[in-house]
């Protein structure tokens, strides 16, 4: 009877060891779960400043395209001021006889 005893005890024992390596793995998955959770968290506040920042150049970049536009206007305008001008004097010249003189 003795001996069945012991080897009982000898059996939990086993038992319990393997348990208690179950119970280390599960510490170490739960710690490696946190540090993933972590590094989810950090990637999330991540994207969010890259949203924004994209946010901002889209913005930046439409007032950019904007104001060359504008430029873009006043130039056309300017050469075609500049270019009636040059052809009006030429045709005032023509009409004054300037090229028959």
């Amino acid at each position: 009877m003795d001996s069945q005893l012991f080897n009982t005890i000898a059996e939990i024992r086993v038992e319990l060891g393997k348990l208690s390596i179950r119970l280390e793995k599960l510490d170490d998955f739960n710690r490696s779960l946190d540090d993933f959770k972590s590094q989810l968290k950090d990637i999330s506040r991540r994207s969010e400043e890259v949203e924004k920042l994209a946010l901002a150049a889209l913005e930046s970049t439409k007032s950019a395209h904007k104001r060359l536009n504008g430029a873009s206007k006043i130039g056309y305008w300017l050469l075609t001021a500049v270019g009636g001008s040059v052809i009006l004097a030429v045709v005032t010249f023509a009409l004054k006889g300037g090229f028959y003189k």
